[in-house]
C-alpha cells in the first residue's frame, strides 16, 4: 500500500509538472516520493534529495500542528542545482539577488536553489522548507489574500532560530534608532518588502511576533482565515483582534524595545511560552484557554528537535499544571451555573452546597472576579434555607397547638420567600398563615361559645338550686 501510494504521487506530479518542465529547461529531472512530497532533483544531487526526504515530512507534520491545517498533498519540492538553472526558468528572479527559495501557491511547489544553501547550517536548510511551506499554508487559510508583509512575517516566525535571526534584530535596532520603521500599510507594497529585504524582513517578523506573543497563535490563525473574506488587512485585523489596526500598530511600537532587547530569543513555537493560555485563564476565558493550551501542546509534541530534554520536560510540566488550573476553573464555572439553577428552582440546600464548592475552586486558582456574585448566591441560599426552616418549624408548632408562635414563624418565612422571589414558597407560607388565622378564629369562637355556655350554665344552676327553708 505504501509503495502504491508513492507510485501514485509520482504519477500525479508527472502529469501536472512534466510538460511545463520539459518545455522550460533541459534538466534531466529525477523523482523521489515521500508521504507528502515529490522531490524533483538532477542526477548529481541524489544524495541531497535523500537528505531532504529525511526531514520534509516531519516539517509538514510540525506545521500542520502549528496551524491546525493540513494543506493538500502531494506538494512538489524542486531542487535547482545552480542559480543559472533557476534563472533559466525564472528570469524575473535576476532582479532579486539573494533568492534562496520560493513557493508557488498555485502550482503547490516549493523551490530551493542548492548553491545558495551551501553556507547554511542544517537548521538553515530546514528553515528554507519550513518558510516556503508556511507561505502555502498561509495562502490556503487566507484564500491567497494575505499581503506580502504578513506573509513574510509569519514565514519567518515559524523558522528555527539561527545566527541569521541575530543579524535581523541588529538591522531592526538600527532602523528603530534611525526612525526608519515602515508603517504597516507598507506591508501591502510587494516592492517595498522585497526591494529592501534588510528593512522589510526584520520588521515584518517583529510585527507578526508581536501579534502572536501578545495575543496568541490562535488569534493570528483567526486573522488569516478572516482575511479570506475581508476587504483588506485592516478590516481583518479589527475583526480578529477587536482593536483598530492603528492601535495595534501603536502597541507594536511600544512593545518593540523589549523584543529587540531580548524578547526575540523566545517564541511561542520554540520556547513553548504558555503565557497566552495563562492570560486567558486569568481572564476567566476557560474554554479559549483550553483550546490555546491544547494547541500549544500539539506544537510542543511536533517541535522537539534541538530542544533540550530538560526544557521539554519543564514545558510539559507547565502545560499539565496549566491544564489542571483550567479544568478547575471550568468546574468552578459549571458549579456557579448549577448554583444559579438551583436557586431558581428553589433548591436552597443544594445551592448552598454548590456555591461553597465553587468558591473553594475559584479560590484555588486565585480567581476573585466571581466573589461578589458567589457571595450573593450564598446569601440567597442561606436566606432560602432559613425560610424553609421557619416554614417547617411553623408546621411543627401547629401540631402542638402553639398557634401564635407558628404564626410568627410563617410570617418570617413569607417575608424571606417574597424577598427571594420564590412564589411557590411564598404561597406555601401564606397558605399556612391563612390556615392559622382560620384556626385562631375558630378557637376564639369556641372559647367565646364555651364562655357563654359556662356563664349560662352557672346562671341556670343558680336558678334551679333552691335554698332550703329554715324551720
Amino acid at each position: 500500500m505504501y509503495l502504491l501510494r508513492k507510485i501514485a504521487l509520482i504519477l500525479i506530479v508527472l502529469l501536472l509538472f512534466w510538460p511545463a518542465t520539459a518545455d522550460a529547461q533541459d534538466e534531466d529531472w529525477r523523482y523521489l516520493a515521500t508521504d507528502y512530497f515529490v522531490i524533483l532533483y538532477t542526477p548529481e544531487e541524489n544524495d541531497t534529495a535523500q537528505q531532504y526526504a529525511g526531514f520534509v515530512d516531519d516539517i509538514y507534520e510540525e506545521l500542520a500542528a502549528v496551524f491546525n491545517h493540513r494543506t493538500a498533498t502531494p506538494l512538489t519540492l524542486r531542487l535547482y542545482p545552480t542559480m543559472e538553472s533557476y534563472h533559466a526558468v525564472n528570469p524575473l528572479a535576476r532582479n532579486m539577488p539573494g533568492v534562496v527559495a520560493h513557493a508557488d501557491f498555485r502550482k503547490r511547489e516549493l523551490v530551493v536553489v542548492l548553491t545558495q544553501t551551501a553556507g547554511q547550517s542544517f537548521e538553515g536548510v530546514q528553515n528554507n522548507v519550513r518558510h516556503e511551506l508556511t507561505h502555502i499554508i498561509a495562502a490556503d487559510l487566507s484564500d491567497n489574500r494575505l499581503n506580502t508583509g504578513f506573509q513574510e512575517g509569519i514565514a519567518q516566525y515559524v523558522e528555527i532560530p539561527t545566527d541569521e535571526l541575530n543579524a535581523k534584530i541588529n538591522a531592526l535596532r538600527i532602523m528603530r534608532d534611525q526612525g526608519r520603521l515602515l508603517a504597516w500599510s507598507d506591508f501591502e507594497d510587494r516592492d517595498m518588502i522585497y526591494g529592501k529585504p534588510e528593512i522589510g524582513y526584520p520588521q515584518t517578523l517583529s510585527s507578526v511576533a508581536f501579534l502572536i506573543e501578545e495575543y496568541g497563535f490562535g488569534k493570528f490563525r483567526e486573522f488569516l482565515t478572516i482575511t479570506a473574506r475581508s476587504s483588506g488587512y485592516r478590516s481583518a485585523l479589527e475583526r480578529a483582534y477587536g482593536i483598530s489596526p492603528t492601535d495595534l500598530e501603536t502597541q507594536w511600537r511600544d512593545w518593540l524595545p523589549s523584543y529587540i532587547a531580548e524578547g526575540y530569543q523566545q517564541s511561542s513555537l520554540t520556547g513553548y511560552d504558555m503565557n497566552y493560555p495563562r492570560q486567558l485563564l486569568q481572564q476567566g476565558r476557560y474554554t479559549e484557554a483550553q483550546e490555546e493550551l491544547e494547541h500549544a501542546v500539539e506544537i510542543l509534541n511536533a517541535s522537539v528537535e534541538g530542544v533540550p530534554d530538560t526544557q521539554q520536560q519543564q514545558a510539559f510540566a507547565e502545560a499539565e499544571e496549566l491544564r489542571t488550573a483550567i479544568q478547575q476553573g471550568q468546574q468552578a464555572e459549571q458549579l456557579a451555573g448549577e448554583t444559579r439553577s438551583a436557586l431558581e428552582a428553589g433548591d436552597y440546600q443544594r445551592a448552598a452546597q454548590l456555591v461553597e464548592q465553587a468558591q473553594a475552586l475559584y479560590a484555588g486558582i486565585g480567581d476573585a472576579r466571581q466573589d461578589e456574585v458567589l457571595r450573593t448566591y450564598a446569601d440567597r441560599a442561606a436566606r432560602g434555607v432559613r425560610a424553609e426552616t421557619q416554614l417547617a418549624q411553623a408546621g411543627s408548632l401547629v401540631q402542638t397547638l402553639r398557634l401564635p408562635q407558628a404564626r410568627r414563624a410563617a410570617d418570617t418565612a413569607a417575608v424571606d420567600f417574597a424577598a427571594l422571589g420564590d412564589n411557590q414558597g411564598l404561597e406555601q407560607a401564606l397558605h399556612l398563615r391563612s390556615s392559622l388565622d382560620w384556626w385562631q378564629r375558630l378557637l376564639g369562637t369556641l372559647l367565646v361559645v364555651l364562655g357563654v355556655v359556662g356563664v349560662t350554665a352557672s346562671l341556670l344552676g343558680g336558678f334551679y338550686r333552691q335554698e332550703r327553708e329554715v324551720w
